[in-house]
């Protein structure tokens, strides 16, 4: 018959002879030792109780567990939602404040973040200076009032500051005009590459990183005491008793999250929270650019010589000329030759540049998000 013995947690050790009549067994004329199974009681179990009553066998894994309330919990209605059927508890606060599971719920369960928040700053933008340039080219016409003859570029070597120069000697009689240009207004060059920047907090929680910051951080806890319930829509909570002062009881929607369509907790869990193990996505800073430069003068003289060093003799073809785009100086057919020339500024102010850029660009958001549905916290101990 059955050898039964209550033991800690609730099993009980039996030893089957066979037919379970003896204690051994014969197979194929050979002696076996005797099977050995185990039985799983309800707390009220008598030391009489059998397999089709309040102990229930191994069978190789497929335990059925203890009711609800003989396990010590209650159970609770779910609704329809489809929630993770075992409740943990879950405390949420500063990172560097979470304290450890508690007795009845030592396993860690999940952690994550909430509350995000980004705080990225670029090193500002600046603009070097504008620059005024000489006209370093006048255009020699073989035709009248520079009505485009036969033309040809005498030009200066780059840069060129103005001092004298003769870039060929044009012989007498086979040119009528010459055209000249006026100064340019180089554009202004950004200064920098601007970098995100971290803003300085102090203290700097852990869960700051690269300007990065989680207001909130979850912990949950699950204890390994469970229960059923007859009702399928109802949850076994693993203990009546409220949850340790500063955290919560809570069940999490299962897997895969749709934040665009987030769960209805239900109404025995009615507060929620989303929760993420980390971020995706980047923020960077916007390349410096520098606008038109403005509130600038740039004006220059020219002069053209039949000398190649620029002197008096024989008399220059036009002397301090105000450069201007577009502006032809006319020799009504005198045969001169071009030796030289050289350019002084009027005036050399080329303005300044407004910078843009360096502004953070891109998003960092949470990833890997988790929903729970929660009880209200315990109060705290003094209360």
């Amino acid at each position: 018959m059955f050898a039964v013995q209550l033991r800690t947690k609730l099993f009980v050790s039996i030893a089957l002879g066979a037919s379970g009549l003896g204690s051994a067994l014969v197979v194929n004329g050979c002696t076996a030792e005797p099977l050995h199974s185990t039985l799983y009681c309800l707390p009220d179990a008598s030391p009489d109780a059998d397999i089709h009553g309040d102990c229930f066998p191994d069978g190789g894994g497929s335990i059925e567990p203890l009711s609800c309330k003989a396990a010590g919990g209650e159970c609770v209605p779910m609704g329809t939602s489809d929630f993770r059927e075992k409740a943990v508890l879950v405390w949420m606060g500063a990172e560097e404040e979470a304290p450890d599971c508690p007795e009845r719920a030592e396993g860690d369960f999940y952690t994550g973040y909430a509350d995000l928040s980004v705080h990225v700053q670029c090193s500002p933008c600046a603009c070097g200076p504008a620059t005024c340039s000489l006209p370093n080219a006048i255009t020699v016409d073989s035709a009248s009032f520079c009505q485009g003859g036969n033309v040809t570029s005498y030009q200066a070597p780059m840069p060129w500051d103005g001092s004298c120069v003769s870039p060929a000697v044009i012989p007498s009689g086979t040119f009528a005009s010459i055209m000249l240009a006026a100064p340019t207004v180089s554009p202004c060059e950004p200064i920098g590459d601007p970098i995100p920047e971290s803003p300085s907090f102090a203290p700097q929680p852990v869960s700051f990183a690269n300007g990065i910051h989680w207001g909130t951080f979850a912990k949950a806890c699950q204890g390994t005491v469970d229960g059923k319930c007859e009702n399928s829509n109802d949850t076994c909570l693993p203990s009546a008793e409220p949850p340790p002062p500063g955290f919560r009881q809570c069940v999490q929607y299962t897997l895969p999250v749709d934040e665009e369509h987030l769960p209805k907790c239900p109404e025995v869990f009615p507060h929620q929270f989303v929760f993420y193990g980390g971020t995706e996505g980047k923020v960077e800073c916007s390349a410096c650019e520098c606008g038109e430069p403005i509130g600038g003068q740039c004006a220059a003289a020219v002069s053209a010589y039949q000398n190649p060093v620029c002197g008096s003799l024989p008399n220059p073809l036009f002397k301090d000329v105000p450069a201007a785009q577009g502006l032809c100086i006319d020799f009504a057919g005198m045969p001169l030759a071009l030796g030289g020339m050289e350019a002084k500024w009027i005036n050399n102010e080329p303005g300044t540049c407004e910078p843009s850029g360096g502004q953070p660009v891109g998003e960092v958001r949470g990833a890997d998000p988790r929903v729970f549905c929660c009880q209200a916290p315990s109060p705290p101990m003094d209360q």
